[in-house]
């Protein structure tokens, strides 16, 4: 624009200054070399005018020439941007498809003009697990990487694939590699939290637990129902590897809320009894029981081989004295009953548990006790209506 507007300048300073240098237009002498030129003032200026013209006009012709090849060079480029974009967007439908083959040449091969490259990689490496290949898997999540080696998403993209392929040790060890940098992300807890159940590593699931629940990523109900599936299968592994006595330090040291519910006891007693620290394990449900009369409590009683059923017999009474129409109690004296030999107390007490609830172990007792007591006709009559009450009910 400057330069046009200086060619505009000079030509109307020509137009007004020729006509004053008319009639006195000087005289000028170029010498080169062997070559003399001789012109007046007056028609240098105007040559020099034209020159100036000329290459102005020549620079824009140039200037032209190379935007057009500009923009030809851009179509191109933007017509495969645009390709690669299409192929990236109905890859990832593939992937949603479950059409591994398809999905992972579609964006692999749009990955080279794609606008966002880690996307297509990323769904390549899905695809791949989808055919069963996961070395080709690792190698598009190690490009994937390459672009960014610090994204969350290749990471998270590689612990689920890893959990998916049941490889719980990599992915959890994936998952520990981005835990300090991204420790409230609640993909990465769930995925960790999926990986501790797998390996069945209760510790750390347990020291989570707090933290899922009040980030959202599980709602109360389930962090209890975690607390008490860890719980247990901690005491598990404390018991095959300490034995009993590990199994009671470790229950010593719980807080008093855990040692009060009813699931946590359950598990505390059938462990202590698998190593046949029975007595032990009746102190702690004795205890429960004068304070709660949980049938799954209740049930455990005649598990138990005591030295001496009388105690339990003597607890078992009293919850009855709260509640007479506990079937399980019923039931749970009638088989230490039944260990006694004192055959007419145990009757008493499965019939009462059967008209209470009916029930296929308790019928079976009873039908034993029966026999015991040599009344084989009661004890047919009985086999009868267990058989009726194992018999679907007839439309």
């Amino acid at each position: 624009m400057i330069k046009l507007l200086l060619l505009v300048a000079a030509l109307i300073a020509g137009i007004v200054v020729g006509p004053m240098l008319a009639g006195n237009q000087g005289y000028v002498l170029i010498s080169a070399a062997n070559h003399t030129m001789e012109m007046s003032l007056t028609t240098l200026i105007l040559l020099v005018i034209v020159l100036l013209g000329a290459l102005f006009l020549l620079e824009n012709i140039i200037k032209r020439l190379l935007s057009m090849s500009s923009r030809t060079r851009g179509w191109f480029s933007g017509r495969k941007t645009r390709k690669a974009r299409q192929q990236t967007s109905t890859g990832l439908v593939k992937v949603l498809e479950g059409d591994w083959k398809q999905a992972e040449k579609l964006v692999v091969r749009a990955a080279r003009h794609s606008d966002a490259p880690l996307l297509n990689y990323l769904a390549a490496a899905e695809a791949a697990q989808g055919q069963g290949d996961t070395t080709q898997r690792d190698e598009y999540l190690k490009l994937a990487a390459d672009i960014d080696d610090q994204s969350l998403a290749v990471a998270l993209t590689r612990a689920k694939l890893q959990y998916q392929q049941q490889q719980y040790e990599q992915a959890m060890a994936t998952l520990q590699g981005i835990k300090q940098d991204h420790s409230r992300n609640p993909i990465m807890l769930a995925l960790l939290k999926d990986c501790y159940l797998r390996l069945e590593d209760w510790k750390p699931l347990l020291a989570m637990l707090p933290q899922l629940e009040k980030l959202g990523v599980i709602s109360a109900e389930e962090s209890a129902e975690l607390y008490i599936k860890a719980e247990c299968g901690l005491m598990a592994h404390i018991t095959q590897q300490n034995g009993s006595d590990g199994l009671m330090g470790h229950w010593n040291s719980l807080s008093r809320k855990a040692k009060q519910q009813p699931a946590l006891i359950a598990c505390f007693v059938k462990q202590m009894s698998s190593r046949n620290a029975d007595s032990e394990a009746y102190t702690v449900l004795r205890d429960a029981l004068k304070k709660n009369n949980d049938e799954t409590l209740i049930e455990l009683v005649p598990t138990l081989n005591l030295p001496d059923n009388h105690p339990a017999i003597v607890r078992l009474q009293d919850l009855l004295r709260y509640d007479s129409n506990n079937p399980s109690t019923h039931s749970a004296l009638g088989q230490l009953f039944m260990r006694e030999e004192k055959w007419e107390e145990a009757k008493q007490h499965f019939e009462k548990a059967i008209e209470i609830r009916p029930s296929m172990s308790d019928y079976g007792y009873l039908v034993e006790v029966m026999e015991k007591l040599n009344d084989s006709k009661a004890a047919a009559n009985l086999s009868r209506e267990a058989l009726s009450l194992a018999l679907p009910a007839k439309s």
